[in-house]
């Protein structure tokens, strides 16, 4: 048995969201403010007895209540606020104990029960609200909202069904339902979450770990037997520590008689000479010292320092705090669910990777799936019960150590949020075996999980563009046609990526994503040989391109049967460059009729040719021209930057070293024609 699927309605950002669970361990990623907390809220509220608030609601739903509040019509219905169905699978292995209350047909095949969970305002409350917001005077919705905020739990309630479900149309049936009660709903489903909002600190008076101790010893207990050798021996050790204190605390008489005060002796003197023995005023100090009481008080987490030191937990980072926090939460609140199980135990970790370093979220991600693998087996095995896992994170590091097939995408689309598992992506490139996406995934894996929080991509060939992008970027964001409204490129979250020849095999993954990309890439001017294969050509003479990416990216245009594909791509507009979310860039003329590059450094070497010449000498000495001179460059770009171009990352650091932002013309270098182009699209869209 296990949560399948759950469907949120109106909640915050989720205003028509699904969720599909993984069976062991999901994990839920996406950017800032994507709905990620909101989904594990949601289902804390709804299942744990706490109250949705106003606040709660989708502003958009907020806005349709309050029309239908103070609208004139004579007929009226109860209104829904927020809605969470839960889809909850089991099979023949499973207990029924639970779940027949909620499964609401005979049908064998059918193996699916239904939670709906709906704050509402039933129709008397909508009279009641009516009848106060004409008398209060409430004309706007800023008003009303203020006046529902402060009353929302005296207008809505939380209704909770079973519903019936079709499982051959995979639609819930809402002629057959029942209201449910709170306590069968924790028999068959328990959620309990680790928030983000962890009380880590290393501040020398906070003592987070140590109390948390105290926590775990509780649950341990609970979850252990009370009979058992270990807890004998700690009962046995604090009675004897209570005899000892007592004598400590009220005094003794020595072997010799004599008389030892302790240290309530004094004051415990003076209550008895007020009283009186006969007045029955005869006091002792007890100690009671719990199990409990002594390590919440008493006990400290250290850090131990070879064999006979030990610093105090304080004295570590927030990322080792944070992580070793974790770790005792999550033993304790599996012990909490593990001592009085539901048929499904969710348990949530938001955010892991709060304070904590790469290596640490490294750590983290690696182990946590055995780690709950082993919780998960004795939970079927002792209980015959199911434990989940879900983590929410927006963690690249985290991403790329973890096993794509449990990774569910969230994205903004408009006022909506949508989830995608990653194992939909497979469908798009034809399967799990398909080269293209063992090779997206290896990439992901190894350089570039990043993409899945950008707002934006940048796919470049290599190290030139490495190196030299966020120059160029800095070159764009500060030209004197840049638009106040616009934010920089610099400013926004750009991810660039080096695909060398390979930008449209991500494709899939870009559409997956849905975000915007830019494509750079060189026009590669070829021509076919006798066997009908590309070789290089010099641009003047070409009419091929050996580009796979652009060749690709054209194909619904015909480019594949074109009589002369070099001239028909440098003709393009702008506009025909840009499909969907994505634009290509490749060589231009700088102006009409001007000289038509084949790569990079041939289009550069010809917009900046002074530059060029300005700083030969020291182009040379730093490894990136070979000696030439000024004939050598005039004559023919194309021969000189196949020529002279000594080393690609060396031209391009050579190019960072020269360039002075601040100096003359000649003295700073501009930005290829068709890289601006794409730059300015990437920026403005």
């Amino acid at each position: 048995m296990y949560l399948k699927k759950m469907l949120v309605k109106n909640f915050r950002l989720l205003k028509n969201f699904e969720l599909k669970f993984k069976e062991e361990l999901s994990l839920v990623i996406g950017k800032n403010n994507c709905g990620k907390t909101s989904a594990l809220i949601i289902m804390d509220k709804m299942l744990n007895s706490s109250k949705i608030m106003w606040e709660d609601i989708n502003l958009e739903c907020q806005k349709d209540i309050y029309k239908n509040i103070i609208s004139e019509q004579d007929s009226v219905a109860s209104l829904e606020a927020v809605n969470l169905k839960l889809f909850i699978e089991y099979n023949e292995n499973d207990s029924y104990r639970n779940i027949q209350k909620f499964m609401m047909d005979l049908n064998p095949d059918n193996n699916i029960i239904v939670l709906e969970f709906i704050s509402i305002m039933p129709i008397n409350k909508i009279i009641k609200l009516k009848d106060i917001i004409k008398e209060k005077k409430i004309e706007n919705f800023v008003s009303f909202s203020k006046f529902i905020s402060k009353n929302f739990s005296n207008y809505f309630e939380t209704k909770k069904y079973s519903r019936g479900f079709d499982i051959e149309s995979d639609q819930i049936t809402s002629a057959r339902s029942e209201e449910i009660d709170n306590k069968d709903i924790q028999k068959v489903i328990k959620v309990l979450g680790i928030r983000a909002d962890r009380a880590v600190s290393n501040d020398d008076r906070n003592h987070v770990l140590s109390g948390l101790t105290s926590k775990y010893f509780s649950s341990y207990k609970a979850a252990k037997d009370e009979s058992g050798l270990i807890f004998t021996k700690l009962e046995e050790t604090l009675e004897e520590a209570d005899k000892e204190l007592y004598k400590i605390y009220n005094g003794e008489q020595s072997e010799s008689g004599e008389s030892i005060d302790g240290i309530f002796s004094d004051v415990i003197g003076v209550i008895k000479n007020y009283g009186g023995t006969e007045s029955g005023i005869d006091i002792a100090i007890e100690s009671s010292i719990s199990e409990k009481n002594l390590l919440l008080d008493n006990t400290n987490l250290s850090y131990r320092q070879g064999e006979d030191c030990s610093l105090p937990e304080t004295y570590n980072g927030l990322g080792y705090l944070n992580l070793i926090g974790i770790l005792f939460e999550i033993e304790t609140k599996i012990q909490e669910l593990f001592e009085q199980p539901a048929d499904i135990n969710l348990l949530y970790i938001e955010e892991p990777e709060a304070h904590t370093h790469p290596q640490l979220q490294y750590v983290f991600i690696r182990n946590i799936k055995s780690h709950i693998a082993t919780h998960r087996n004795k939970f079927l095995r002792e209980k015959n019960k199911q434990l989940q896992i879900l983590i929410t994170s927006h963690s690249s590091h985290i991403v790329s150590e973890c096993n794509f097939d449990d990774i569910i995408y969230l994205k903004r689309e408009g006022n909506e949020v949508i989830a995608k598992s990653f194992n939909s992506l497979k469908d798009k490139y034809g399967g799990d075996e398909q080269q293209g996406f063992k090779f997206v995934k290896q990439y992901l894996t190894i350089n570039r999980s990043e993409l899945f929080f950008a707002d934006k991509a940048i796919c470049i060939e290599g190290d030139t563009e490495r190196i030299l992008m966020p120059m160029m970027m800095h070159k764009i964001d500060n030209k004197e046609t840049s638009s106040g409204d616009t934010v920089p490129l610099l400013s926004q979250n750009i991810s660039v990526i080096e695909a060398g020849a390979h930008s449209h095999v991500f494709v899939p993954l870009f559409d997956f994503l849905g975000i915007k990309v830019l494509i750079i890439t060189d026009i590669d001017a070829a021509n076919k040989n006798d066997d009908g294969k590309y070789v290089k050509s010099h641009p003047k003479d070409a009419k091929y391109t050996s580009n796979a990416s652009i060749k690709i990216f054209f194909k619904y245009a015909g480019l594949d049967t074109s009589e002369n594909q070099f001239r028909e791509l440098v003709e393009k507009r702008s506009e025909d460059k840009i499909q969907d979310n994505i634009r290509i860039a490749y060589q231009v003329p700088e102006t009409d009729g001007g000289y038509q590059a084949s790569s990079f450094e041939d289009a550069f070497i010809a917009l900046n040719k002074e530059f060029i010449l300005k700083n030969k000498e020291g182009l040379y000495e730093y490894g990136a021209l070979k000696n030439f001179n000024e004939s050598d460059i005039s004559s023919d770009y194309y021969i000189f930057a196949l020529n002279k171009v000594a080393k690609k990352s060396a031209f391009a650091s050579s190019l960072l070293y020269f360039d002075d932002e601040n100096g003359q013309e000649n003295e700073k270098w501009n930005v290829p024609q068709y890289i601006e182009e794409g730059l300015l699209w990437l920026r403005n869209n």
